[in-house]
């Protein structure tokens, strides 16, 4: 197996860790969070990430655990991912069904993916299918369903989310021990009124385009790609960071953790 990229102890694919690709804004407030979830997962432990866009967090979660597996239905993503995870021993593939007789996942996780699902309730449980019982789950959704705007037109978004009913979508599958929180106070605020001015310009040229097509290119919209940003972006982001674990019950968007069905 490849060398892995050293961490910093005790965290998954630590941000702090040298040779990680650049994380978008949010998933850069966001990642903090999932790592203390994680922190306490063995580092023999199978991860199944569904939806992992580029790979920015599979490239973390691949140099912890020993055995990463991420599903991209988007081509140009897929191949990004995988050239990002392979170097810690993950793989990336198109669908579910591709993972063949793998053992099933101690961990599963989906970072911004179930509000691209028409009915998330029938994926939830397709997922947890996939899941060891008592495996750690962490979700993560854009909050507020009155906040649903241009931005979630643009990328395929079916809806935003109440914490009650995120909530009661995880029950309904089966999740157990459930726990969440919000993120991204106040800096998430700004950054989405941000990326509503560009998707205002860039909606009108995907008016033919289905819900599918739209939710496929999401994973490449607005996401760094130089290796400098990612220092950069951690300098600036660390005290925005410190402001959101101090109100936890405010942001934008939504962190979800618990386990599966045992």
């Amino acid at each position: 197996m490849p060398p892995r990229p050293p961490g910093v102890p005790g965290v998954p694919g630590s941000s702090r860790s040298p040779g990680y690709p650049p994380l978008s804004w949010m998933a850069g407030l966001r990642w903090p969070i999932v790592a203390r979830v994680l922190v306490q997962e063995p580092p023999g432990s199978s991860v199944l990430e569904l939806g992992c866009g580029e790979g920015a967090a599979g490239a973390r979660l691949a140099a912890r655990f020993h055995d990463y597996v991420g599903v991209e239905p988007d081509a140009s993503s897929a191949q990004v991912a995988r050239e990002r995870v392979a170097p810690a021993g993950g793989r990336v593939v198109h669908d579910l069904a591709e993972i063949g007789d793998r053992r099933p996942a101690d961990v599963l996780c989906a970072f911004e993916v179930l509000e691209h699902v028409e009915d998330d309730a029938a994926v939830l449980r397709e997922w947890l299918r996939h899941a060891a019982p008592g495996a750690r789950l962490v979700f993560s959704v854009p909050a507020d369903p009155h906040r649903y705007s241009t931005t979630d037109r643009l990328v395929g978004h079916y809806r935003r989310y109440t914490d009650e009913g995120l909530r009661t979508t995880l029950e309904r599958a089966g999740v157990t021990d459930i726990a969440l929180r919000r993120y991204a106070f106040p800096l998430g605020y700004v950054l989405e009124d941000v990326r509503d001015l560009i998707a205002r310009r860039r909606l009108a040229g995907t008016a033919e385009h289905t819900m599918e097509h739209r939710s496929h290119g999401s994973g490449r919209l607005l996401q760094p790609r130089a290796a400098w940003q990612e220092p950069v972006r951690r300098a600036l982001l660390t005290p925005f960071r410190l402001l959101q674990d101090a109100v936890p019950g405010r942001g934008p968007c939504l962190v979800a953790w618990g386990r599966a069905p045992r």
